[in-house]
């Protein structure tokens, strides 16, 4: 297989990127659909593209459902867990859920998780396409 640059980035680099792109994607979506963001949003966009990173370009065989999936659960678990810090435990009020269906104490529900689903399609796609740099790395002869 032949190399690419990205390949030749060094790991930090490349998870340095990944991260920052996801913390910028993600803020850019929240400020599109409501209007402003929060930077605690920022960090937890940046480690949720770096897990779905990792494991979708290590895992090219995964199906593109279970990949939509497991970025639904990857983002839902996170969107609860700084939730319940930042708005439960610290009362920053960065979101609050209460009046949707099915909410779990205000953080997360279940039209946001298929949000998620969705929104975890063309991540799957790109990191994919991308690839793990460790696989796309030529064999030594």
């Amino acid at each position: 297989m032949q190399s690419s640059p990205w390949a030749l980035t060094s790991p930090v680099g490349r998870y340095t990127a990944v991260f920052l792109g996801g913390g910028v994607l993600y803020s850019l979506i929240e400020i599109v659909a409501r209007g402003y963001t929060h930077w605690t949003m920022t960090l937890t966009g940046g480690v949720c593209l770096l897990i779905m990173y990792l494991r979708y370009a290590r895992h090219p065989e995964d199906s593109i459902l279970f990949k939509c999936f497991f970025g639904m659960c990857v983002i839902t678990f996170f969107e609860f867990t700084v939730g319940c810090v930042v708005n439960v435990l610290l009362g920053w009020d960065v979101w609050d859920y209460s009046h949707m269906y099915l909410n779990v104490l205000g953080q997360i529900c279940p039209s946001y998780s298929a949000g998620w689903f969705l929104l975890s399609l063309p991540v799957a796609l790109i990191c994919t396409a991308a690839g793990s740099p460790e696989r796309l790395k030529p064999a030594e002869s």
